[in-house]
Order: C-alpha cells, then sequence, then structure tokens
C-alpha cells in the first residue's frame, strides 16, 4: 500500500509544478488544478477520506466518488481544449485569409469584399470545398 501512496503522491506533485509553470498566465486554471492535485494528494495519503466525504454527498464508496470527481475534471480538461482549438482555428482562418489577400493585391488581381470573419463553421464536402 505504501508504493502506491508514494506513486500518486509523486506523479501528483511533478504533474502540479509542471502544470503551475506551464499555465503562468490562466490563474484561474492554476488554482482549479492545484485544487484537483491536492485532493488527490489527500485521498491518496488518507484513503478513509473519501470513504467520508463520499458519505456526506450520498455516494456509496469512496473510490465511486473519486471516479465521478474524476469524470468531471476530465469533461473540463476536454472542452477546455476544444476551446483553445477553435481559438487556435479562428484566428489561423483570419491570418490565412490575410495572406491570400496580400498575395492578389500583389499580383494585382481585382478582390471582392471580404465578409467579416465569423465563429460559426462551414461544413464542407469531399473536395474541401464550403457549401
Amino acid at each position: 500500500m505504501l508504493w502506491i501512496k508514494l506513486i500518486l503522491v509523486g506523479a501528483s506533485l511533478a504533474l502540479l509544478f509542471y502544470f503551475v509553470v506551464a499555465a503562468r498566465k490562466r490563474p484561474m486554471q492554476k488554482l482549479a488544478m492545484m485544487g484537483v492535485f491536492s485532493l488527490i494528494i489527500l485521498f491518496a495519503l488518507f484513503p478513509d477520506l473519501s470513504n467520508r466525504a463520499a458519505h456526506l454527498v450520498g455516494v456509496g464508496r469512496g473510490v465511486d466518488l473519486v471516479f465521478y470527481l474524476s469524470i468531471v475534471v476530465l469533461l473540463f480538461l476536454v472542452f477546455n481544449l476544444y476551446l483553445g482549438q477553435k481559438t487556435t482555428e479562428d484566428q489561423l482562418t483570419i491570418v490565412v485569409r490575410e495572406l491570400a489577400i496580400a498575395q492578389a493585391e500583389r499580383a494585382g488581381q481585382k478582390l471582392p469584399p471580404t465578409p467579416a470573419p465569423t465563429s460559426c463553421h462551414s461544413v464542407s464536402d469531399s473536395n474541401g470545398t464550403a457549401p
């Protein structure tokens, strides 16, 4: 039992250190992840605490509570990754559009007016063109 505690605490501390260093500009995420890793360390060191917490919230076992909480944390992380990817995609669309306009202006082509960027994604067909 001691080895698993050492592994969980060590891995949690290493991941927490990495996350704190990597998330310099995101204080709310840093605070949330510090709370999550603190709970992981606390439950690893004192497993009976998870059972007591589970009974307080109406869950049968401590491991079930940890499982439910981990699902919520993972859903939060997936949603956060999706939002970051969407922001990057929108920024890339703007940069590519500006590059295409600049190249066309250098070539001396007449350009139609450009629409304002939107956050909606158009569905493309199999050859990559929008409907």
